[in-house]
Parts: C-alpha cells; sequence; structure tokens
C-alpha cells in the first residue's frame, strides 16, 4: 500500500491526537488514535513506536514486542533515527519481560548508543533499565551458583563422612572461596565513581579542568550553582566546554562486565 499525501496528513493529525492523549495518561484511547493512523500510513515507524510506548504503559507487552518488532523491520534495524533508538529500546524491556536476558540487552544497548550518539534525554531511563536487567541476571545466576555450591559442600562432607557444620580441609575452602569470588560484592574504584553524585558513572565527561563529572549532574550544577568547576572552580563556558570521557565509560562498561553487581550502583 502507497501511502499518499493526504493519508500521510491524516495520520499525522491522529498521532497528535494520539500524543496528547498519552500526555494526558488516557493509553487505551492514544492506542486507538495510533492504530487509527497506521491503518493511513503503515510504513510510518514512529506509529509503531508510539502505539508500543502506550502499550507499555498499560503492561501489554504482546503489543509492545509486536510493534516494536514492526518500527524495527520498518528502519532496517539500524540505530540511526529516533524511532529505531525507541523501537530497540521497547524491545529490550519486552525481552526482559520474557526473561530472555541476551536479546534484552542486545537492544538496550543498540538504543543505549543510539542515545549517547544523539545525547538524546532518554540515553539516562535507557542505562537504568539496562542497569536493572543486568543486575537482575546477576542475582539469578548468582543463586543458581550459590544453590550448586551449596550441594556440592553437602556431598563432599558426606563422602569425607562429616557432619554438615564441620569445615571441610582447608584446600578446599580455598577453591570454594575463589568461586565464589563473582558473588561477593565489593565497593567500585574511586576512579569509576562521580565526585558530585558518588555512584558510578553513566555518562562521564571531562570538564575543561581536566576533571571527570557525570554529564547531569555537572549540568545541574552550572544552571543551579554557576558556571565553574566544582573542585577546582575553573569557569566552564557551557555544555560546549565538555567532552564525553569515552575511555572511562569504556573501562566502567569492562569492570561492571567483570563485577555485575558494581549494576545496583547505577540501576
Amino acid at each position: 500500500m502507497t501511502t499518499t499525501a493526504a493519508d500521510r496528513k491524516a495520520a499525522d493529525e491522529l498521532k497528535a491526537e494520539g500524543n496528547a492523549l498519552f500526555t494526558k495518561g488516557k493509553y487505551a484511547a492514544a492506542i486507538e488514535k495510533y492504530t487509527e493512523a497506521v491503518t493511513l500510513s503503515p510504513d510510518w515507524p514512529v506509529l509503531y513506536v508510539n502505539r508500543g510506548m502506550a502499550a507499555r504503559k498499560k503492561g501489554d507487552w504482546e503489543r509492545v514486542e509486536a510493534d516494536a518488532s514492526l518500527a524495527l523491520g520498518l528502519v532496517g534495524g539500524s540505530s540511526e533515527s529516533r524511532e529505531a533508538m525507541k523501537a530497540h529500546y521497547l524491545m529490550g524491556l519486552a525481552m526482559g519481560q520474557r526473561g530472555q536476558h541476551e536479546r534484552s540487552t542486545h537492544h538496550l544497548k543498540k538504543a543505549l548508543a543510539a542515545a549517547r550518539e544523539a545525547n538524546d534525554n532518554i540515553k539516562d531511563e535507557i542505562w537504568r533499565e539496562l542497569a536493572a536487567a543486568n543486575y537482575s541476571n546477576w542475582q539469578t545466576e548468582t543463586a543458581a551458583r550459590k544453590s550448586t555450591n551449596a550441594t556440592l559442600r553437602r556431598q563432599l562432607l558426606e563422602l569425607m563422612g562429616k557432619r554438615q557444620d564441620e569445615p571441610l580441609p582447608a584446600e578446599w575452602e580455598s577453591l570454594f572461596r575463589a568461586a565464589a569470588w563473582q558473588d561477593t560484592a565489593s565497593e567500585a574504584p574511586s576512579q569509576f565513581t562521580c565526585p558530585l553524585t558518588m555512584e558510578i558513572f553513566r555518562d562521564p565527561v571531562v570538564a575543561p579542568s581536566g576533571r571527570s563529572y557525570e554529564r547531569t549532574a555537572l549540568l545541574e550544577h552550572l544552571k543551579k550553582v554557576g558556571k565553574f568547576d566544582p573542585i577546582t572552580r575553573q569557569p566552564i563556558a557551557g555544555e560546549e566546554a565538555l567532552v564525553p570521557n569515552v575511555s572511562l565509560r569504556a573501562a566502567i562498561e569492562l569492570y561492571l562486565e567483570e563485577h555485575p553487581w558494581g549494576w545496583a550502583e547505577v540501576k
């Protein structure tokens, strides 16, 4: 079906009505408007994204997944447009609801990369969802490992003819401690923590002083306190003077992959 200029104009009007209803929290009514628009302009990705966003508010995850899939099919699966970014975000959330962690994080990472590239305000929301998904997955995996280790310990004690409250030989206890390192939380290195928020960086930027800060925290400081470095008090002209600290962000992401309990601090 070829969308005519008149169809697109009518669809745009319906989309605007749907957006107004969405803003008012009338999600079912918004979905109806977006669906009407889709019948007129089925090749417009934003309609599926908006309908998916409304369905998310209603907890209709089947609809969210279906609309995200349709939108991604229209944009070719890339993350270059805002519609693609949001479609990946919605698909990541839907996959998370289905317990498909790998597919969920795959789409959330694509959405986050696009949001960062565009410096879109939604990037913090995506980051929090990715962090929550990764932390939840770590909790599931660590519970399974602890259960397996407990069973193995019990079996070893039985084979040795020991009571269950007795310790294993030192070399065995050492092996169990070594195996438990990925399930034991510890404090993140200070260089990965913003001096303003005291939390692990999500989107670190370098100020003219050479110091790194969380972008949103520093922008808040510049807006409410003054245009100067919070620590050195060196003048900062504005957001344009801040440079993304890509290397620090990459180091933090590697740290979180190796120490997944750290996601709890950023979710």
